[in-house]
């Protein structure tokens, strides 16, 4: 099968993801660990993934992918703008959420278990893993978003 030059870009095009980051009164932060079947395993993430076409938003495919992922629900007005530190990448933060964090329930697209683990750290905590890419920057900036709440 041959196949054409805009086919292939647009297979490749990139959608839009949301992440959340669920900070909780603590000052910890839930962190999933990617399971075997990923391309990034045994990278540390926090919940979030690709908005699809039929969410109509990235707030909604954000909320969506948090349930999906750890099981917890939020409302799209609880959550906070935290930045996009790459294109196309945005990051939130949600204070409030319900439900209790379960990472065994399979991506209801792949039937693929994402996760195999999953924490609550602190940002000094985060510092010290190795293979994880979350920004530290926005999560000072949700630290300091917390705390402007509580004054």
């Amino acid at each position: 099968m041959k196949y054409s030059w805009k086919t292939f870009l647009n297979e490749k095009k990139e959608s839009e993801v949301g992440i959340v980051a669920c900070l909780n009164d603590e000052q910890q932060f839930l962190i999933l660990r990617r399971s075997p079947m990923d391309d990034r395993a045994g990278q540390w993430t926090m919940p979030g993934g690709h908005v699809d076409p039929e969410d109509g938003s990235i707030e909604t495919g954000t909320v969506r992918e948090l349930r999906e992922e750890a099981n917890l629900t939020c409302k799209i007005s609880d959550l906070v703008y935290l930045g996009s530190p790459k294109e196309k990448k945005y990051y939130f933060l949600t204070l409030k959420w319900s439900g209790d964090v379960n990472i065994d329930k399979p991506n209801p697209k792949t039937d693929e278990i994402e996760h195999d683990d999953y924490k609550w750290s602190t940002i000094k905590e985060i510092k010290g893993i190795d293979d994880t890419n979350i920004p530290i920057y926005l999560l000072e900036k949700a630290l300091e978003i917390q705390k402007e709440g509580e004054e």
